[in-house]
C-alpha cells in the first residue's frame, strides 16, 4: 500500500495566505499563486540583482516571499520596474505591510503585480517580519520532514527485498507495490532489466518497445557531474503504441557512471500530484539499490566467466541458452553483438601450458588489426574472433589471415595453415562464420590452397554446399564415381587418371606426365574410363559430370568428419 506523501502537501502562495497568522488580502498577480515558497526574505536583505557587477542574477530568488513596508515600495521610483524585477528573479510574491491607521494608494502596485503575474498581498498592520518568517520555516521544513520520513520508510521497505538477495524482479515487485503502478528497470542502452505489471497488461514485446522509447526520451545516460551522484526523478510523457503516457524515472548510477534507469508507469496519462510526489520518492529510494543489485550481479557474472572461461566457445558453437545468457556475457567481454566479425582458424599442436597461455595473448594483441579480437585455444585449433567494420571488404580479412599467419608460424616454429569464414553480423554471425572456417580448414587438406585461405575462394566448395548436403547430391556423386572405382581392377585408379585429365584441360601428354605414365597407357586407361562411365571422357560435358561429383564428395567427406562438431547455426 503506498504511504500518502502528500498529505503535506508542497508549501504555496496560495496556501500561505490561507494561514490565518497570515491575515492577508491579495491585491494583485492572482496568476502566481500556484507557486512554491520556500522561504520569506525582508525586502532590505535582498542580494543585489542586475547591474553592471552582476549583469545575470537570474531565478536567484526562485521560491522567496518578500516582506516589505508599504512605504518602501510606494517611495520606489519606477514601482513596475521594481515588481518585474523581482518577479524575473524568482519571488514567488511580494507581501505589503501597512502602517497602523494608514491607507497608502495601491493602485500602482496592483496595476504593477498584475502585468508581473508576482501575487502582492496587503499583510495586516499586527503581522510582522518575525511571524511571517516563522510560519514559513516551519511550515516548509514540516513538508521536508514529511517527504524525508516516507523516503525512509520506502527506502526500509525495499532495503530489506534488497537484503533478502531476491534479485531486480523482487524490487520491481516492491517498487510497483508500493507505487500502485507498473515499474521497469532498464540497464544503460534501454534493454529491459526486469519488470513488475499493475493496473495494465502488455505483452514482452510491448514492454520492451517502452523501454527502449523512454530510453530515447530520456536521452543518453551521460556521467554525473561530481557533487550529484545522487538519483532525481524525471517526468516523461512517451509515446507507447497509439496513446502518450506519462513516466517518472531515475538514473540508476554507480560511482557516477549510468547502469541504467527505474521508471514508474503512470496508470493513468495525467496524474494527480499526489501520486506523482509518491512516485518521485519511489524511484529517487529505489534506484541506489537496484544499481547495487546490477552491481552485485554483474560482479557474479564476472566471478563465474573466470571460473568458465569459455565464452569464445559458447559463441562459435551458439550455445547460449537465451538472449539475456549472451547479452550479459558479451557486455562482460565487450563483445559487440550489433557488429560484424569473422572467425579465424589455425590447426596447432599441443605445444603445453605456457605456450597455450602466450599464444592467445599474443594475437589479441596484433597491431594493426581489428578494433576487437578475442583468441582461444579449443583443442588443438586456434580461433580467433575479429571485429571488421562494414566497410571492410575481403582484403582487411586476408591482410589480418596472412598476420595471424606469420604470427603463429613463429611462435610453433613450424607453417601452419590459416582459415577463415565471411564476415557477418551478431553472435549468430560468428557461429556462421565460425562453421565456414573449420569447413575451409579441412578442404585445404584435401585441395591445394594457399597458406591463408577464406571459405569464399572455395567458390566452387561453397556453391555445391547445398547439393553436397542433399540426399540427391549424394546420389549422383555415387553414381558418377562408383562405377570408376568398381572398373579399376588390374588398371590402377581410374577416378585419378580421370581427374588429372580433367585438371590439365584434356591435355593427353600433360596429364601422363603428371601421372608420370606412358602416353599410350594413358589412352588405354582412359578408354576403360570412358567404357565403365558409359560416357566418352574426352566430352566437355562427361568432363564436368565427374569434376562436380568430385567436388561434392569432397565436400561431403569434410562434412561428414565436422559433423559432429558442427550443425548449421540456427
Amino acid at each position: 500500500m503506498a504511504h500518502d506523501v502528500a498529505h503535506k502537501r508542497e508549501l504555496t502562495v496560495e496556501r500561505l495566505l490561507a494561514e490565518p497568522a497570515v491575515g492577508g488580502r491579495l491585491l494583485g498577480g492572482k496568476a502566481g499563486l500556484r507557486q512554491p515558497v520556500t522561504w520569506c526574505l525582508p525586502l532590505a536583505e535582498l542580494p543585489p540583482g542586475p547591474g553592471p557587477e552582476r549583469p545575470a542574477a537570474g531565478a536567484d530568488l526562485a521560491g522567496i516571499v518578500v516582506f516589505a513596508p508599504v512605504a518602501e515600495l510606494t517611495c520606489a521610483p519606477d514601482c513596475r520596474r521594481l515588481l518585474a524585477g523581482l518577479a524575473a528573479r524568482g519571488v514567488a510574491a511580494v507581501l505589503a505591510r501597512p502602517q497602523p491607521h494608514a491607507e497608502p494608494d495601491f493602485g500602482p502596485l496592483m496595476r504593477a503585480a498584475d502585468a508581473a503575474d508576482l501575487p502582492l498581498v496587503r499583510l495586516a498592520p499586527e503581522a510582522t517580519y518575525h511571524h511571517i518568517g516563522r510560519l514559513v520555516a516551519t511550515k516548509t521544513i514540516a513538508d521536508s520532514a514529511h517527504v524525508l520520513e516516507y523516503g525512509v520508510r520506502v527506502h526500509r521497505t525495499l532495503g530489506e527485498v534488497f537484503a533478502s538477495g531476491s534479485g531486480l524482479p523482487a524490487l520491481a515487485r516492491s517498487m510497483a507495490t508500493l507505487a500502485g503502478a507498473s515499474v521497469l528497470i532498464m540497464d544503460e542502452v534501454g534493454g529491459l532489466l526486469s519488470r513488475a505489471e499493475r493496473e495494465r497488461t502488455a505483452t514482452d514485446a510491448e514492454w520492451q518497445e517502452l523501454a527502449a522509447a523512454v530510453h530515447t526520451e530520456q536521452g543518453p545516460c551521460a556521467a554525473a557531474a561530481p557533487g550529484h551522484g545522487h538519483a532525481t526523478a524525471t517526468d516523461l510523457g512517451v509515446t507507447w503504441g497509439d496513446e502518450r503516457v506519462h513516466v517518472v524515472t531515475a538514473q540508476v548510477r554507480v560511482a557516477g557512471e549510468p547502469y541504467g534507469t527505474v521508471a514508474v508507469v503512470e496508470p493513468e496519462a495525467a496524474p494527480a500530484a499526489h501520486d506523482l510526489a509518491q512516485h518521485r520518492v519511489i524511484v529517487e529510494q529505489g534506484a541506489p539499490l537496484v544499481a547495487s543489485e546490477i552491481l552485485r550481479q554483474r560482479s557474479v557474472v564476472e566471478a563465474e566467466e573466470r571460473a568458465r572461461d569459455d565464452f569464445l566457445d559458447t559463441l562459435v558453437h551458439g550455445r547460449f541458452t537465451d538472449g539475456h545468457e549472451l547479452g550479459a556475457r558479451s557486455r562482460h567481454y565487450r563483445f559487440d553483438t550489433d557488429a560484424e566479425h569473422a572467425v579465424f582458424v589455425a590447426s596447432v599442436p599441443y605445444a603445453g601450458p605456457v605456450r597455450a597461455q602466450s599464444l592467445p595473448r599474443a594475437v589479441a594483441a596484433l597491431r594493426g588489426g581489428p578494433g576487437f579480437t578475442m583468441a582461444a585455444l579449443m583443442g588443438q585449433l586456434l580461433v580467433v574472433v575479429a571485429e571488421f567494420g562494414a566497410d571492410a571488404g575481403k582484403g582487411a580479412q586476408a591482410r589480418f589471415g596472412r598476420q595471424l599467419q606469420r604470427l603463429v608460424s613463429e611462435h610453433m616454429s613450424s607453417g601452419v595453415q590459416v582459415a577463415y569464414g565471411r564476415a557477418a553480423l551478431g553472435a549468430a554471425g560468428v557461429a556462421a562464420s565460425y562453421r565456414e572456417a573449420r569447413i575451409a580448414l579441412e578442404l585445404s587438406g584435401r585441395v591445394r590452397v594457399a597458406e591463408v585461405c577464406g571459405y569464399d575462394e572455395l567458390q566452387v566448395f561453397a556453391a555445391v554446399e547445398a547439393a553436397a548436403n542433399s540426399a540427391q547430391g549424394r546420389e549422383f556423386a555415387h553414381e558418377v564415381l562408383e562405377p570408376l572405382r568398381r572398373a579399376d581392377g588390374q588398371t590402377g585408379n581410374l577416378e585419378e587418371v580421370v581427374l588429372a585429365y580433367i585438371a590439365e584441360s584434356g591435355n593427353l601428354n600433360a596429364a601422363a606426365r603428371r601421372l608420370q605414365l606412358h602416353r599410350n597407357t594413358m589412352l588405354y586407361k582412359l578408354e576403360r574410363a570412358s567404357r565403365a562411365l558409359g560416357m566418352d571422357v574426352r566430352v566437355a560435358e562427361t568432363q564436368f559430370t565427374v569434376w562436380l561429383a568430385h567436388r561434392i564428395e569432397t565436400l561431403n567427406d569434410s562434412l561428414r568428419v565436422l559433423q559432429a562438431e558442427l550443425a548449421p547455426p540456427a
